[in-house]
């Protein structure tokens, strides 16, 4: 009923503004396209006077601002549907140059959000520091500030972490993992209804919130086809099993993916990996697959590796390759450099333009954006004779 008259309500302003034939063209749908000749295009100073708010109140509401109630953006929304309001893309691209063209100036401040955990990752994991440090250059370059929180920190519980963002007007997030089974807890629920949030790292499945992270899958497709090229014939991959959970199989699957493409003869199954405190016996687990696949190289993220290689009186790279799937600066390997400042950059593209959109809480479907990595030859491989073709 009140939907209803709403509409009415909506109807007589409309029939006041444009006159009899948009009216009829609104109350009769299938005479639409013949009476179309409306004298004069809505615009919205002419949607503020039917809705009788301010021509600002219009412009954010047609843009789902949350700092318009619900039911005046709904309001507003159904009587531009009715006056048939369109926005100029023209105009809006223009404006878009317009202020691109200008120093930047402070937009608004940002979140980086720790929810990891260890809460030293941060500070000691390489790839969780690129990904601020790509986060904040980028924030610092769109003229926003990164306000940094982690839920470790002393009295910080999920409920105060979001009163100090709704007290700073921190509308935007950055979220770093991983998460216990990709879940984040329900205590931080009412944060994403009010912010527009974008996960790195890990994808979540609950809630189903925007994610960036490197490309798993084809990282380890490349590492392998680059060993391959170096002449190597039996790649082996020694990975963690909660490493590759956490990436949703994306390592395992691109290697086996690019296992097809080998002989059968040289396609070997991975190695889960262990440390010796989970597993004392894992170096011995080590030793047996190596002796019973004989691998020539090894695709891994583990740095222990060398020094189990080392013990076993096996030379890299002259007995042995080694390739780390995460290589960094002080990773002195060959592997694939993940582009982690670009997946935090990234993030921050994707919080930014959430916000121009107004797109606040949980999306009805997730979002995900892949970045690509980059291989680097390092000397822990060579390159290797082929053996001469059989006749």
């Amino acid at each position: 009923m009140r939907n209803l008259i709403l509409l009415t309500q909506a109807s007589r302003g409309v029939q006041k503004l444009f006159g009899k034939q948009l009216t009829q063209a609104l109350t009769f749908p299938h005479r639409m396209i013949q009476d179309a000749s409306v004298e004069s295009r809505p615009t919205i100073r002419t949607l503020a006077k039917l809705a009788e708010v301010s021509n600002a109140t219009v412009s954010l509401a047609l843009r789902n601002h949350p700092r318009i109630r619900p039911e005046v953006r709904e309001r507003i929304q159904r009587i531009a549907a009715l006056a048939g309001y369109k926005s100029n893309p023209l105009v809006a691209n223009l404006l878009v140059q317009l202020r691109a063209s200008k120093t930047t100036a402070f937009q608004s401040t940002l979140g980086l959000l720790y929810l990891g955990p260890e809460v030293g990752l941060l500070s000691a994991e390489p790839t969780f520091q690129s990904w601020v440090k790509g986060c904040r250059d980028r924030a610092s370059a769109l003229g926003h500030g990164l306000d940094q929180f982690s839920l470790f920190e002393p009295g910080l519980s999920p409920g105060r972490l979001a009163k100090i963002l709704y007290a700073r007007n921190i509308q935007g997030v950055v979220v770093i993992g991983p998460f216990e089974k990709c879940v984040i807890p329900r205590e931080l629920d009412p944060i994403w209804e009010r912010t527009a949030a974008v996960v790195i790292g890990v994808r979540p499945e609950r809630p189903a919130l925007a994610f960036v992270s490197n490309d798993q899958f084809s990282t380890a497709v490349k590492a392998v086809k680059e060993v391959v090229r170096l002449g190597y014939r039996r790649p082996g991959l020694c990975l963690h099993p909660d490493v590759d959970d956490w990436v949703e199989d994306r390592f395992s699957g691109g290697f086996l993916a690019a296992q097809r493409k080998l002989p059968c003869e040289d396609r070997l199954p991975p190695f889960d990996y262990r440390t010796p405190a989970q597993e004392p016996k894992a170096h011995a687990r080590f030793k047996a697959w190596m002796k019973s696949q004989r691998p020539d190289v090894i695709l891994t993220v583990h740095r222990e590796i060398e020094s189990w290689l080392r013990s076993m009186g096996i030379r890299v790279p002259r007995d042995m390759g080694l390739v780390h799937l995460d290589k960094t600066d002080n990773v002195a390997w060959a592997g694939i450099q993940q582009n982690s400042e670009l997946v935090g950059r990234a993030a921050v593209d994707m919080v930014i333009g959430q916000l121009h959109r107004n797109e606040f809480g949980v999306p009805p479907f997730q979002k995900c954006m892949f970045i690509g990595g980059n291989w680097v030859f390092g000397p822990t491989v060579k390159r290797r004779k082929r053996p001469a073709a059989k006749d």
